[in-house]
């Protein structure tokens, strides 16, 4: 069985990401801030894939870090 590299792995989301980012900000947009583990929960997003997108997000200045902590799931 071969390893999949990072790089393969972000290649096969690639295609993914403006979708998955959409549905994160169309979330906030309904429901308002959350905490990533509620979002990824919400939205059947790995943690991986959620965490990464929001925080891409940040940076572009779409979303801003509300400071929300809270308990997850886990």
């Amino acid at each position: 069985m071969r390893q999949v590299t990072s790089i393969e792995a972000y290649e096969s989301i690639k295609p993914h990401i403006p979708t998955i980012s959409e549905r994160i900000v169309d979330y906030i947009a309904e429901w308002g801030p959350d905490i990533c583990d509620e979002i990824e929960h919400q939205l059947s997003l790995s943690h991986q894939t959620c965490s990464a997108c929001i925080r891409g997000l940040v940076k572009q200045g779409i979303l801003e870090d509300s400071g929300l902590k809270s308990v997850t799931r886990s």
